[in-house]
């Protein structure tokens, strides 16, 4: 039974919840790999029409769980990489509208997960913010094809909240509402998407990915994830999650991984 994501169907618009709240719903390698399995049972059962993700309490997702990663032996952080990416995909390719409905902060990989999403909605006291770069990490240029080489940059390179009203007036996201009307616009969105032709959605979310492959976003992914992995296991990626961990500052020196004779 899934342990950390839970799918609540409600006739043809299931939501897709990360339920971590204890851990502030981050991402462990679990957690991917039951994204994808939740991802797959949308697409095959034809009463869902259109799936909303989210997360559990006030928080979307606190990006990747650093206890884990912190622990975690190389073959791990490997695998924690690969299914990274394969639930992402697993949401952009769906052959079904996705809503994301980002209820609190975004942070890391969760910036990933809700923009992997068709539509994206965001209560007005949300924050996106990719803080990978402060822990040793990289970004990349993830967002370069919907808002920018310098707003991309920005992001990436500082590390700094975007607070939802700006990431609607960037164009990273759909909708930017006070609370009380959040629920409402979710699931005024996903109730459209779920009345419209099933076939026709299918082939516009075709279309549109062809298009982002030509432009290179599948070979951006697949090449940045390797990267990731590898700067998770340098020195500084790893002073980054003990810092983390022991609640301190941490101290950056840009050495290579030592080689193992």
């Amino acid at each position: 039974m899934p342990q950390h994501i839970r799918i609540d169907r409600q006739g043809p618009i299931w939501r897709v919840v990360i339920d971590r709240p204890d851990a502030k719903n981050a991402h462990d390698l679990q957690t991917f790999q039951e994204l994808v399995a939740a991802f797959d049972e949308v697409e095959a059962d034809p009463a869902c029409r259109c799936a909303i993700l989210t997360g559990a309490g006030d928080i979307f997702s606190a990006g990747q769980d650093l206890r884990f990663t912190a622990q975690a032996d190389p073959q791990a952080i490997d695998a924690y990489g690969r299914w990274n990416v394969a639930a992402r995909q697993r949401i952009q390719r769906n052959a079904k509208p996705v809503v994301a409905a980002v209820n609190g902060p975004a942070i890391g990989g969760g910036v990933y997960l809700a923009t992997s999403c068709d539509l994206v909605v965001a209560v007005d006291t949300a924050f996106l913010q990719m803080r990978e770069i402060q822990a040793g990490n990289h970004s990349g240029g993830a967002f370069l094809f919907t808002i920018g080489r310098a707003r991309s940059l920005e992001l990436s390179l500082l590390g700094g909240r975007l607070p939802a009203p700006q990431a609607l007036e960037w164009g990273l996201i759909n909708r930017c509402v006070p609370a009380a009307d959040f629920d409402a616009t979710v699931n005024e969105l996903a109730t459209a998407l779920a009345e419209l032709p099933p076939l026709a959605i299918r082939y516009t979310k075709s279309a549109t990915n062809l298009l982002l492959d030509m432009a290179g976003f599948s070979n951006h992914m697949e090449a940045g994830a390797p990267m990731q992995r590898y700067l998770g296991l340098t020195p500084d990626g790893r002073e980054a999650k003990r810092a983390f961990n022991e609640r301190r500052k941490p101290v950056f020196t840009g050495q290579f991984p030592r080689v193992a004779e």
